[in-house]
């Protein structure tokens, strides 16, 4: 079985329906101002599945109605899940082990033939029940119960937020065994079995205390191996990685538990002359002995000499708390199951507290994650959004509108209402508009400047093996700074402006301010073409290829050029696509780099 998609009706201020595609998306990064609800995003997702009500406090399942209205409905959350008659066989029989008062309708559906492979199963949160939204799969209570055991089957559903839970010092082992563990309790529990699968933490208080010393030991040394490896990705200091010690702890607690009280020495039995009445003796309070078990986290850091010092794991620097947090949450969960697929990680801010460095790697390793499950994540910081490893065709912006209605826009469906500047969109932006940087011109290579970000997508996809730089600017009119520079280092360059009325107007002021030697020599505007016409960068591309590149890269018809020339660009596929452009397109380009006469 599989998730499909999730479709989000009037959870908070998402009135709906908000639509999560994971046929088409299995690596979502969301993007948004604060307050345009990304948490709430994932939060609804998270409510889906009854097996996460007890978990993160219950937040997902509070204060689900709509607040920017007086009345609303029920907040629910759809989902379209794929499985075989066979699982859903499976999942019946589950069923009917578990409800023996609907053992007879749960057969009856199982030796139904027609029964779709993909179904709709909703669930209403205030209610906390499910429906199949179809008659034939019986009545609301079959439906109900069918739908938790199918759920059973599916993906785990795990959500990280942004790690501001503390992570215990001292987890106390309760004594009610592994189905009672909740928390970090059943995080360490998980840690002992995938150590061996012999182990586990509730079994620590009972060993012999040499016997507890070697588990301690081989879960230790797994512990620190997984922190090893995974230290070596992020790199949070140039220090070699810490070094995690668990210990086993007792503590002794003297508890006052009230005897019973005595018989009252002056009751008699009925019919017998009554004696003076005396106090009733106070029951006295007796000491009881109550021993508590915990196990204790500490990092160890070794100095030159050699000396080992222990420290709180809170005690530590805050991208190292966070790893720390990560690394338990992702190896040791005690939701996973060795050989599941798909299981849908949400992840609120990631890497908050990671330096430039570490979050690029936690870039990499959540397009990885993505390779065989599904990862949807919130976050302000472009270096999680590093185009060379995000397609930026995945992204998608949080929106909200004047109503407080929350939505989910694909990133080349997205259309600002305010300056771009405060815009959602300004990470991404960030994160493309400042590469190439600009001291990595500082070279011998010959430089192009184009007006503006979109120039240098369009060239870059026809540079081919040119031994040339391109460095878009923000305009027409701030070419000119560029060309300062480049004077100043001495590269060689030409400077490129758009063959329309603006384009001109600026070729010819920038001709004015470097007199005409340079211009002659640098300056350039886009061909004319055969018939003289003026243009612009767009025009250069047959109109046929860019509709093929919005089909194949499933973008909307009416999909701008920019957002089709920025899709194109960072498509795992562009060397196809523009292989499969058409010859006039691929001259108009050849044409272009001959004008500029650079190698």
């Amino acid at each position: 079985m599989r998730y499909k998609r999730f479709v989000i009706h009037n959870y908070r201020a998402i009135t709906g329906p908000l639509d999560i595609d994971l046929d088409k998306r299995s690596l979502t990064p969301i993007i948004g101002v604060n307050e345009s609800g990304k948490t709430t995003i994932l939060q609804a997702v998270f409510a889906f599945d009854h097996y996460n009500d007890r978990l993160n406090g219950g937040r997902h399942l509070k204060d689900t109605s709509n607040l920017y209205r007086t009345s609303s409905p029920s907040a629910v959350v759809e989902a379209v899940i794929e499985m075989t008659k066979a699982e859903l066989n499976d999942a019946i029989s589950d069923c009917e082990d578990q409800n023996n008062d609907l053992r007879s309708d749960l057969s009856a559906l199982k030796r139904r033939r027609a029964i779709p492979t993909t179904v709709t199963i909703r669930r209403d949160l205030k209610l906390l029940s499910y429906s199949w939204g179809l008659d034939r799969f019986g009545s609301p209570e079959v439906q109900h119960a069918l739908a938790t055991s199918v759920i059973g089957y599916l993906p785990y559903i795990l959500f990280f937020d942004d790690f501001r839970d503390k992570v215990e010092e001292k987890i106390e082992i309760t004594s009610g065994g592994k189905g009672t563990a909740a928390g970090w309790l059943s995080i360490v529990d998980q840690l002992f079995r995938q150590t061996d699968q012999a182990f586990s933490v509730f079994d620590l208080p009972g060993l012999e205390g040499r016997r507890r010393r070697t588990v301690l030991a081989k879960v230790q040394r797994r512990l620190n191996e997984t922190l090893t490896r995974e230290w070596q990705g992020f790199r949070l200091d140039e220090r070699d990685a810490l070094k995690i010690s668990i210990d086993f702890d007792q503590e002794v607690q003297e508890l006052q538990v009230a005897s019973p009280p005595l018989p009252n020495p002056s009751a008699q039995p009925a019919g017998l002359p009554k004696l003076p009445a005396t106090a009733p003796v106070p029951p006295q309070p007796s000491p009881q002995r109550v021993v508590r078990n915990f196990i204790k986290f500490d990092v160890v850091e070794t100095d030159s000499s050699g000396d080992e010092h222990f420290f709180f794991i809170s005690d530590r620097s805050k991208g190292f708390y966070w790893f720390f947090n990560f690394v338990m949450k992702l190896e040791f969960n005690p939701k996973f199951v060795e050989g599941s697929t798909q299981t849908i990680y949400l992840l609120d801010e990631p890497g908050s507290y990671l330096h430039a460095f570490a979050q690029r790697k936690l870039c990499q390793k959540l397009r990885r994650l993505s390779e065989n499950n599904c990862v949807i994540y919130c976050t302000h910081s472009h270096y999680l959004l590093d185009p060379e490893t995000i397609p930026v065709t995945r992204i998608t912006i949080a929106d909200k509108d004047g109503n407080g209605n929350v939505s989910l826009i694909p990133i080349t469906s997205y259309r600002s209402s305010g300056s771009p500047k405060r815009s959602a969109l300004e990470p991404v932006l960030d994160a493309l508009e400042i590469r190439p940087f600009a001291l990595d011109l500082i070279n011998t290579r010959a430089t192009v400047i184009t007006e503006g970000i979109y120039d240098y997508f369009s060239l870059e996809l026809f540079r081919n093996n040119r031994s040339i730089s391109i460095l878009p600017s923000v305009g027409a009119d701030s070419i000119k700074y560029h060309v300062s520079l480049l004077i100043a280092w001495q590269v060689d360059f030409r400077a490129l402006w758009d063959n329309d009325d603006e384009g001109r107007a600026k070729y010819e002021r920038a001709g004015e301010l470097f007199g005409p030697t340079i211009a002659e020599q640098n300056f350039r505007l886009l061909p004319a073409g055969s018939r003289g016409h003026r243009r612009i960068m767009q025009d250069l591309f047959d109109g046929a290829d860019l509709v093929s590149v919005r089909n194949k890269l499933e973008l909307a018809q009416d999909c701008s050029f920019e957002r089709t020339i920025h899709a194109l660009f960072y498509s795992p596929r562009r060397a196809e696509l523009v292989q499969a452009m058409c010859q006039t397109t691929k001259q108009n380009f050849e044409e272009l780099f001959q004008s500029l006469s650079l190698s």
